[in-house]
């Protein structure tokens, strides 16, 4: 980030942003740096960016090497308005069919071992980082599918797979009970290569099955907004969907609401009742 902002200040590529002469920042260039991270960035990012620069500039400060008038005139930068627009989408239950289905289809170890990924990001809502980060120990009992998850911080807190425990279940006859992780890489011949996924082979275990689905525009995050969005129009308010998805902060969940405004007008009519008139 520091190099970024770095880049611009010099208008040339630095290597490293960190050993920049911050403290001689003119104020000129740090409304350049705001305009070049308006066009850029998003506004959560962009606004991230000008909370490290203006903390870049107190450690100026606190050490003597710029003056309080100048930290103050320089960190007085107007903070960016606005919101990104939502990226990703919740997949339809005709998707959803279609994508257990081809790797229901697939007899050899890979279908089971991704059917097992997608579920534990479409039915319990992980995160990539989260799936391929479970280990054995952590499933609590794999018929219920409940499971334990070290999330972002360290946090550890439960999750359920619910319906989807089966495709876990289909996973853990192939695998075995031996520990470590949960998912294995699967060589080309079918046979199990006991090495964790990264995050970059769930991205591509998916994009694999959403094709043979026939299905566009999905990445992992997709299924995590599907589990949120089902939450949501089965009647869970905010709080709760914040708890289930692991957030710390209720503004987080906006983004994964992802009913249509005719859905929220449905589930108003539903939700309040209004006495009819006495004669």
């Amino acid at each position: 980030m520091l190099t970024e902002m770095g880049t611009i200040w010099k208008r040339h590529p630095v290597k490293d942003g960190s050993r920049l002469a911050w403290h001689r920042i003119s104020t000129e260039t740090v409304d350049l740096i705001r305009e070049v991270v308006v066009a850029k960035y998003a506004p959560g990012t962009g606004n991230h960016m000008l909370i490290t620069l203006r903390k870049v500039l107190w450690f100026c400060w606190r050490d003597r090497l710029l003056s309080y008038e100048d930290y103050l005139r320089h960190a007085a930068v107007d903070s960016i308005r606005g919101e990104a627009p939502t990226r990703g989408r919740a997949l339809g239950e005709p998707e959803l069919e279609r994508l257990y289905g081809v790797c229901g289809s697939d007899r050899t170890p890979a279908g089971a071992r991704d059917g097992a990924a997608i579920a534990l990001a479409h039915a319990a809502g992980l995160r990539c980082a989260e799936v391929v980060g479970l280990d054995m120990a952590d499933i609590l009992d794999p018929a219920a599918g409940e499971l334990l998850v070290r999330g972002k911080g360290g946090t550890v807190s439960g999750a359920s797979l619910g319906a989807g425990a089966i495709w876990l279940q289909a996973w853990l006859v192939l695998r075995g009970e031996e520990p470590g992780p949960v998912l294995f890489h699967v060589l080309a011949h079918g046979k199990i290569a006991r090495h964790r996924l990264s995050p970059a082979a769930v991205f591509g275990i998916l994009a694999k099955r959403a094709g043979q689905a026939g299905i566009k525009d999905v990445s992992p995050h997709c299924l995590r907004k599907t589990f949120a969005t089902s939450l949501f129009r089965a009647g869970f308010d905010h709080v709760m969907v914040m708890r289930s998805l692991r957030h710390r902060d209720i503004r987080s969940v906006r983004i994964y609401d992802r009913r249509t405004e005719d859905e929220r007008a449905a589930a108003q009519r539903q939700a309040i009742r209004v006495p009819s008139r006495g004669r």
